[in-house]
């Protein structure tokens, strides 16, 4: 018998999902040592020797139903689950393993969700009937807050918290040095880290992110570092952003964990990202970000954090992005003191997560 089972996009060598599960193990511990917790995952095996749980194929509905009937409480997250962006296909993946836990009986709780973009008519309805069966909502930003409202959904507890990854630590600095040095990284040059994903006219800004690096090695000095977070998507993009470069960047080659990708992080002195988790990484660890937009989740996260973004990456304005890129460079001091001023609500707003799940499994 378990006490949680945990659904979300995991086994898929995304280093921001491995965060957020590490994160929510960790958090559940902190307020039940003992608890028995069961994974679904794309790569079981995988998942059940790094994290110390047991896992299930998310795939395989048989095994997904006899893992529901032997828990208790049905976690969803987190992470941004509740969209289309991706497909409709993934979103009534999710929406479908909500509605089983709750027919199978089990408590339901949407654990530092986003929600959102949800843009087709039809998933918007059936999502709103979904959720709203769901015990207890809660959220990792603002905006997906105003998307539940405007989705109508109001039975369960709903509340805005923070990403769980904002309770995580990076690997000691001995192990964090060993890294960089394996990568080739100079840590005597000041370091920019920049973590870009392929989305929509990806041509047109990544030519500018090329050229916004090379303005930077020729103004400041840095040494641009190209981290990619999902594995092996991000490679590539980080590699045509690398052949447009006059000034050679440095690509991280290969796959961390996720104490070591903190680790890396901590040792930049700026990020520019893409992906959220980037941000989140650093925004954790106070160094300075600035954010380029292609979801929602992304300025939601920006906006909760009081932090910039240069627009969106599908009109990317080059003017702008210098603009904003030094703005944050030639504050990054103050940028660093707002961020640790900040770091220990967003700790405990994490940690309210695993505190409501675990009032949730005891009532």
């Amino acid at each position: 018998m378990y006490d949680i089972l945990i659904s979300g996009y995991y086994g898929f060598e995304n280093s921001g999902d491995d965060a957020i599960l590490m994160a929510i193990l960790d958090n559940l511990r902190t307020y039940k040592k003992d608890i028995k917790v069961l994974v679904l995952s794309k790569k079981p095996a995988e998942t059940k020797r790094i994290y110390g749980v047991d896992a299930a194929d998310r795939f395989n509905f048989n095994e997904v139903i006899k893992a529901m009937k032997s828990s208790k409480l049905f976690l969803n997250g987190g992470g941004n689950l509740i969209q289309d962006e991706s497909s409709t296909r993934s979103l009534m993946y999710y929406l479908t393993t909500i509605w089983m836990a709750k027919k199978l009986g089990l408590k339901v709780m949407l654990y530092s969700n986003g929600i959102g973009a949800i843009d087709k008519k039809v998933n918007r309805v059936i999502t709103s009937r979904i959720i709203n069966k769901a015990d207890v909502i809660t959220l990792r930003e603002k905006i997906s807050l105003k998307e539940i409202e405007n989705l109508k959904v109001t039975k369960p507890r709903i509340l805005v918290t923070a990403d769980p990854a904002f309770t995580l630590t990076p690997c000691s600095n001995e192990e964090a040095d060993s890294v960089l040095a394996a990568e080739g990284i100079d840590k005597n040059k000041p370091l920019v880290g920049i973590s870009i994903r392929k989305w929509k006219n990806a041509q047109s800004y990544i030519k500018q992110i090329a050229a916004a690096a090379d303005y930077m090695v020729e103004n400041f000095n840095i040494q641009p570092v190209l981290i990619p977070m999902h594995y092996p998507h991000d490679v590539e993009i980080s590699n045509k952003i690398s052949s447009m470069m006059k000034h050679k960047p440095i690509i991280i080659k290969n796959k961390y964990s996720v104490p070591q990708m903190l680790g890396i992080i901590e040792n930049m002195d700026m990020i520019i990202g893409m992906r959220l988790h980037a941000l989140i990484y650093g925004a954790s660890l106070k160094v300075p970000v600035l954010g380029l937009i292609y979801d929602p989740k992304v300025e939601g996260f920006l906006e909760y954090i009081n932090q910039p973004s240069a627009g969106n990456v599908e009109n990317l304005n080059y003017e702008r992005l210098i603009q904003t890129i030094e703005n944050v460079w030639n504050n990054r001091q103050q940028i660093k003191e707002q961020l640790t001023a900040s770091k220990h609500m967003f700790v405990e707003k994490a940690l309210q997560n695993a505190e409501i799940a675990i009032e949730l499994l005891n009532k």
